[in-house]
């Protein structure tokens, strides 16, 4: 058996020194110039040509600096079977450049229905007859239905040392509305899913050698304020931190989640490092040189969360 996806996560964000996921949204309308010069927005072949230049593009300059890289299937989907097979692909892209991925594909569903979603995203086997596609090596699942429907999830990880992000607490403001809400027990919603999600994170053969799960909770950044219940609650879990830069989260706002050493969370960012070129401070440095911009708010990423976590 191969080494358990929580165990690779954390030895890959130690070997970078970069608790970071690059979350992959490839919006063509932000594109720098260079990339869409020429193109009708209305040509979806010539769009999706240059989401893959400007994602590989990206990924081989964030590759030697993060461990870990998220697709939102979204921005691939809206293209239809065409898009799907550019997310499929450049999975295959980003891992063979030695990155993890995760799928952010947010499924839920009952019974049969979420083992189809968990053998589409994440079983291997579904891919084995095409070899310029890949499965990621996790994917995000949304619990709403009950923790039955995580059950297929569960099953399919375990069986091929995947990974699952449960989506606990999001990073959205109207987030508040259904996941503070507090219960009978004085737990609010989003802390009894944490406690769920904690028996089924420490089940047998879901917990590695460096003592974190397979499964781990979205929790997002800019919600400091459940970060310690939270983090109390899912000891096991790593936490995927969305919401750093442009949503508006800082590097002090997620230091509860990690763990003593700076172990036990990653924070992702999109659109700040995606699309810094169109940060004033980044394009007056390199200019054109949109790539630069990328790695450099990449760097100024590793190094605030650096400074806080020591």
């Amino acid at each position: 058996m191969s080494e358990l996806f929580g165990d690779r996560l954390t030895d890959a964000a130690r070997g970078k020194a970069a608790p970071i996921c690059v979350g992959i949204d490839p919006m063509f309308d932000q594109f720098p110039a260079e990339v869409t010069e020429g193109i009708d927005p209305g040509d979806t072949d010539a769009v999706l040509d240059a989401v893959f230049d400007f994602t590989t593009r990206v990924l081989r300059v964030v590759a030697p600096l993060v461990p870990v890289v998220k697709f939102q299937s979204a921005y691939f989907e809206r293209y239809l079977w065409d898009g799907v097979e550019a997310y499929y692909s450049l999975v295959r892209e980003a891992k063979d450049l030695g990155l993890l991925v995760i799928g952010d594909v947010k499924r839920g569903d009952i019974g049969t229905t979420a083992a189809a979603y968990a053998d589409g995203h994440l079983d291997d086997a579904s891919a084995d007859d095409t070899d310029d596609v890949a499965m990621p090596d996790a994917i995000t699942v949304n619990p709403m239905l009950g923790a039955d429907t995580l059950a297929p999830f569960v099953r399919v990880a375990r069986e091929t040392d995947k990974g699952l992000f449960v989506l606990v607490r999001t990073s959205n403001p109207g987030s508040a509305e259904f996941q503070d809400v507090p219960l009978a027990d004085g737990r609010t919603w989003s802390e009894l899913v944490a406690d769920r999600v904690a028996t089924i994170a420490a089940a047998e053969g879901m917990v590695g050698s460096t003592g974190y799960s397979s499964v781990g909770a979205v929790v997002g950044a800019t919600q400091p304020q459940t970060m310690r219940s939270l983090r109390e609650r899912l000891p096991k879990s790593i936490f995927l931190l969305p919401g750093y830069g442009a949503q508006g989260a800082t590097a002090d706002m997620t230091r509860l989640a990690f763990h003593p050493g700076g172990t036990g969370a990653v924070v992702s960012a999109s659109r700040s490092i995606l699309y810094a070129h169109k940060d004033k401070g980044y394009a007056a440095r390199f200019g054109d040189d949109w790539e630069r911009c990328v790695e450099q708010a990449t760097l100024d990423m590793k190094a605030d969360l650096g400074r806080v976590l020591g």
